[in-house]
């Protein structure tokens, strides 16, 4: 089921990087960024992000919150849709070495959450 979900996500965001004009092409670069992100933050902090804030705890739930707020003004990827692509990031990450994975989560919130 996982990998289903995570196959539907980034097909979603295939459609959306196809979407045409050189506008849609950087969203869907902004959206691929932030959903990595909030993928990376959430293994790291082991944050749930598609039931997130409920749970969501310590210091790195607010740059979750952050990242998951602008996830979700991009275009195409508005609601559950970018959860559901962060959450298929957070299966990528939780894969990965903890020092990775420690060293991505600090460069998004570098990016995105200060």
């Amino acid at each position: 089921m996982a990998g289903l979900v995570r196959n539907a996500t980034f097909a979603a965001l295939a459609i959306v990087a196809l979407a045409g004009s050189p506008a849609n092409a950087q969203s869907a670069s902004a959206a691929q960024d932030l959903s990595y992100c909030a993928g990376a933050v959430a293994a790291h902090a082991n944050l749930d992000v598609l039931s997130y804030p409920q749970g969501a705890t310590g210091a790195w739930a607010p740059v979750l919150g952050r990242i998951l707020d602008a996830l979700n003004r991009e275009p195409g990827v508005e609601g559950m849709t970018g959860r559901y692509a962060a959450s298929a990031s957070k299966g990528y990450w939780q894969e990965q070495p903890t020092a990775q994975r420690t060293a991505a989560a600090n460069e998004c919130r570098t990016r995105f959450a200060s």
